[in-house]
């Protein structure tokens, strides 16, 4: 009877095994990767090694050496189903050009409102993070300079593309 039963856990231990896989992958990328990326903590190539040593790597057909100077990377989990993005450049932000490094987020099997889900879990602090009623799937990082630096993240589902979520820091 104790084996029966001993069994039977197991067997309901490896039926959730890939999905706590999987939310440990996302948690993963989040803080070893994103965000380190998107505060500066971290270089482009600092992170694309981080990512690597997660598993991620280049996707299939994409063989072509990076420039010394490449300023993105797509990259693709071991197992496929998440993909990341690193890229870093200038943006239009008003009325001038501010440098961004951002960290994009997908998957073949997240919605928006799964990823929306996690957004709220990772950045669902109102001590350091502030949303908008309006749009309840931004937030902004509090920072104490928010003229030198902002930090940002937003879940979007754009026509005909997989659902992201993109964490953008902005250097003033």
């Amino acid at each position: 009877m104790k084996f029966v039963v001993c069994a039977a856990a197991a067997s309901l231990c490896l039926i959730g095994t890939p999905a706590v896989a999987q939310e440990l992958l996302v948690a993963r990328t989040l803080t070893e990767v994103c965000l380190p990326y998107a505060t500066r903590a971290r270089s482009f190539e600092k992170s694309i090694r981080a990512a690597r040593d997660l598993g991620y790597r280049r996707p299939i057909g994409d063989n072509a050496p990076l420039d010394d100077w490449a300023s993105e990377v797509n990259l693709i989990s071991s197992d496929g189903n998440w993909r990341i993005r690193i890229e870093e450049g200038t943006i239009e932000r008003g009325d001038s050009s501010v440098y961004a490094a951002s960290c994009t987020m997908s998957s073949r099997h997240a919605s928006a409102r799964e990823l929306a889900d996690l957004g709220r879990r990772a950045f669902g602090d109102p001590d350091r993070w502030s949303f908008s009623p309006d749009n309840p799937r931004r937030w902004e990082r509090r920072t104490p300079r928010p003229d030198e630096q902002s930090l940002s993240v937003e879940v979007a589902e754009p026509a005909d593309q997989l659902p992201t979520m993109t964490i953008t820091g902005s250097y003033f």
